[in-house]
C-alpha cells in the first residue's frame, strides 16, 4: 500500500509563490522542487489534482507560462522537464478539460459569472464540452451535484464515506480507533 504524503497548504502556497516570482533563482528552485515531487511522490500530485483541481491547474499553467515566456534558457529547459514530469505523474488524469475564457484564454471556473482576468461574461461564451443547467441555463461541471448558480439538484447525492480526522483515510463508522494512525474516533460510553 502506498502512503500518500499530501502537499500541505504551506508547500502549495510556496510553490505557487515561487512560480510567480520575478527572481530567476526562486523560479529555478521551485521548478526543481516540483520535479522532485513528481519523481519521488507522484501520488501527492495526483491527490492534489483530485482534491484541489484549481491549484493543480494553476501550477501547470504557471509552468507552461514560464516555458513560453522565460528568456533564460536554463529556466526554460527546467520548466519543460518539470512539465513533462508533472504530466507523467498525473497520467490520464491530466487529460481533464479545463474551461478557458474565450477572450483572454485564462482558466475560469464555470461557477463564476465573469472572467477574473478580462471581465468577459461567461454565459455568452461557447464551451462545446460542457453542459448547461436545465433550470438556469448556465454552464455546469459534470461532477456537480447542485448547480452553483441556482442550486438546482443536478444528480442524486452520494453518501460520503467518513474519514479519520487525523490521517484522512476512509473509516468504518462503527470503528472506535483508526486502524491506520491510531486516532481515537469515539469515546466508550459507560453506563
Amino acid at each position: 500500500m502506498v502512503t500518500i504524503v499530501p502537499i500541505s497548504e504551506e508547500e502549495k502556497m510556496s510553490i505557487l509563490t515561487g512560480l510567480r516570482s520575478r527572481v530567476p533563482a526562486t523560479k529555478l528552485v521551485t521548478l526543481k522542487k516540483i520535479a522532485d515531487i513528481a519523481d519521488l511522490r507522484p501520488e501527492s500530485l495526483q491527490y492534489l489534482e483530485m482534491v484541489d483541481k484549481r491549484s493543480m491547474q494553476e501550477i501547470i499553467q504557471s509552468i507552461e507560462k514560464i516555458y513560453e515566456m522565460e528568456q533564460d534558457e536554463i529556466i526554460k529547459r527546467e520548466a519543460l522537464i518539470t512539465l513533462q514530469k508533472v504530466k507523467k505523474a498525473l497520467g490520464s488524469k491530466f487529460t481533464i478539460e479545463v474551461p478557458r475564457c474565450n477572450k483572454c484564454n485564462e482558466v475560469i471556473d464555470l461557477g463564476w459569472n465573469y472572467c477574473t482576468n478580462c471581465g468577459s461574461d461567461i454565459d455568452k461564451m461557447v464551451f462545446e464540452n460542457f453542459n448547461r443547467c436545465s433550470n438556469c441555463n448556465k454552464y455546469i461541471l459534470e461532477n456537480w451535484t447542485y448547480c452553483a448558480h441556482c442550486g438546482t439538484q443536478l444528480k442524486e447525492k452520494k453518501e460520503r464515506t467518513p474519514v479519520c480526522p487525523q490521517c484522512r483515510r476512509p473509516i468504518d463508522p462503527s470503528w472506535m480507533v483508526c486502524p491506520y494512525c491510531g486516532h481515537r474516533l469515539r469515546r466508550i460510553k459507560r453506563s
